[in-house]
């Protein structure tokens, strides 16, 4: 193998062997993937570990080993030795276990930037060396870790994808990541994170997330209105993804794990998966300002009150999962107006009333109401009472007879008046009393013909 080896890929499926220490001989390597194989390693052990070894290699941008279940053993502490040019690493699906060191965020790019033909007073060096990060991808998802998110990943100014799913990670709500101008993807799946969703540090956290997952943990509280309003990217009529080259994140949507790519000025499929947590309250109603969303996941959880109508400018929506929850009320008419909606689960709620119908609505079956005993219409087989309306021909008639009915009403209490006045002046003339009234009356003529 020469020495001056740059880019070095083996993907022979499921091949087995002990990956070689004597990686980090390749100094001037720059691609190391060897993902997809049967390899082995101890990554803790110092002495062996083909990591450890990579330390030498001060050139390498890209280094995965995803998908070799032989690697076990921890990430190492000196794992920030890494090369300073690293921007891709992927050690997802292994067998890794331990905390994830703190040093992690800490790969440096070392930069110069040139002084020199400038007129400054005083004595500065010709090239001064400036420190920056350029980690953009970061996967640790399916293994073992456990522990916190190391605070060391706010260094990490260059991060889109940060995806440790599947884990056994125990922590609060990182929310000092939406200190990261640049993350795209934020994936916490299956892990062990706790508490409420606090609100976001500044106006601009998170405004460039557009694939959030914090499925299958233990959030509890509200939903976080202000973690919604700060979507900035999902308010927007086109999403793009800025990477050099492509990433892949692993998703459920539609009720199917899916593989996503995020390619250079490609528009990136957005999702919100918020599903299997504790959160209770009613639904924010900046949720329906996400016009860019296409897959929303707020079920099994215990949310209350209805489902907000501006839920019908959810233009790009694809997918709706609002399933087992304590929704209740009428479903929006406004939601037919989601013409690329393929995907409804609103079983297991409180909701009633008539199913609206019309466009996407007249394709769905009656799996996505199941066990909404107040719902009526098709698809059920309950039919709708004569006294029930869809809510659609309701605010029609409201809206069109809205100004009938307040004439109505004035002329009614008009015509009220000018019969109770005739009706009093009748009686008082004819029988002369009650006798103060009388009087009152005889004063007023008095004066009105002296005058």
């Amino acid at each position: 193998m020469p020495l001056n080896l740059r880019i070095f890929t083996f993907q022979v499926i499921d091949f087995p062997g002990r990956i070689p220490f004597t990686l980090g001989n390749l100094r001037d390597l720059q691609v190391l993937d060897i993902a997809d194989n049967d390899l082995s390693s101890t990554l803790s052990s110092s002495k062996s570990s083909f990591l450890s070894s990579l330390e030498n290699c001060r050139f390498l941008s890209y280094l995965s080993f995803a998908r070799n279940p032989l690697i076990s053993g921890y990430l190492p502490a000196s794992i920030g030795n890494q090369s300073s040019s690293l921007r891709h690493f992927d050690a997802s699906s292994c067998n890794i276990s331990g905390r994830i060191p703190g040093d992690i965020g800490k790969w440096n790019l070392v930069e110069y930037v040139d002084f020199s033909g400038n007129q400054f007073s005083g004595t500065i060096p010709d090239r001064v060396c400036v420190r920056k990060n350029n980690l953009r991808y970061l996967s640790l998802h399916e293994n073992q870790l456990e522990g916190i998110l190391p605070l060391s990943l706010i260094n990490c100014s260059e991060l889109q994808v940060l995806n440790v799913a599947n884990n056994n990670l125990s922590d609060t709500f990182p929310h000092w990541l939406g200190l990261l101008p640049k993350l795209l993807v934020l994936v916490l799946r299956s892990n062990k994170f706790h508490g409420s969703i606090q609100d976001s540090l500044t106006n601009f956290s998170f405004s460039k997330l557009q694939m959030v997952d914090l499925s299958h943990n233990d959030f509890t509280g509200l939903l976080p209105t202000e973690f919604f309003q700060n979507l900035k990217s999902l308010k927007e009529e086109a999403n793009y993804g800025y990477a050099d080259y492509q990433y892949s994140v692993n998703l459920t949507t539609k009720g199917v794990e899916r593989e996503f790519k995020i390619k250079e000025l490609r528009p990136i499929f957005s999702c919100i998966d918020l599903s299997d947590n504790g959160f209770h309250g009613e639904i924010p109603k900046v949720v329906g300002e996400l016009r860019s969303l296409h897959a929303l996941n707020l079920s099994h959880n215990s949310l209350t009150g209805p489902i907000p109508p501006s839920f019908g400018n959810l233009a790009a929506l694809e997918s709706l999962d609002l399933s087992f929850n304590k929704l209740s009320g009428r479903i929006p008419s406004q939601l037919t107006n989601l013409t690329f909606l393929e995907v409804l689960r609103f079983s297991n709620n409180n909701f009633v009333g008539p199913i609206p119908h019309g466009k996407q609505f007249d394709t769905f079956d009656s799996y996505s109401y199941q066990e909404n005993l107040g719902l009526c219409g098709f698809p059920l087989s309950k039919e709708c009472s004569n006294d029930e309306r869809s809510e659609p021909e309701q605010d029609e008639e409201d809206n069109g007879n809205g100004i009938a009915f307040i004439w109505k009403v004035a002329m009614m209490g008009y015509g009220c008046g000018m019969v109770l006045g005739i009706s009093m002046a009748y009686i008082v003339f004819t029988t002369g009393r009650p006798w103060w009234l009388v009087r009152m009356i005889e004063r007023d003529l008095r004066n009105k013909v002296s005058s």
